[in-house]
């Protein structure tokens, strides 16, 4: 099974809201960092060809070094730097893939609702540009 980043931005983006609204605080907030780990990923891939993954899971790491080298290697991806990333990585400094392990009811429902607000924004900024632009399909 080939990766497609953005299409899992899309689904994870797409869940954490139908959590959220579903009082299922804790994991609407583990899907929300999916969808910026997964967004960024598009991005380094396409920008740079280099495989993501081998960044992990380290989102300032993504947002930062990995981004700007994808950006460095392929300049006409530079408009695809999302413009609030400082702050969605501001919001997201302290999210953990390991949070799957937390206690549930750990996540308060206002850093939740934070995460999946921004998410959106990098939802946005990131893979309907690519969409419009014709690098992904529309992920269903």
């Amino acid at each position: 099974m080939a990766d497609n980043f953005l299409s899992a931005a899309a689904r994870h983006y797409v869940d954490s809201g139908l959590l959220l609204a579903s009082r299922r605080i804790d994991n609407a907030g583990y899907l929300a960092g999916y969808t910026v780990e997964c967004s960024l990923k598009a991005i380094i891939l396409h920008g740079s060809g280099r495989n993501p993954k081998t960044y992990g899971h380290e989102l300032s790491t993504l947002g930062g070094l990995a981004l700007d080298l994808a950006l460095l290697l392929s300049p006409s991806w530079r408009r695809y730097r999302p413009k609030s990333i400082t702050e969605i990585l501001a919001v997201f400094g302290d999210w953990n893939p390991e949070w799957r392990y937390s206690t549930t009811g750990e996540l308060l429902e206002e850093k939740a609702n934070d995460l999946v607000m921004t998410a959106e924004k990098a939802f946005k900024e990131i893979l309907i540009p690519l969409v419009l632009d014709g690098w992904e399909e529309i992920p269903q």
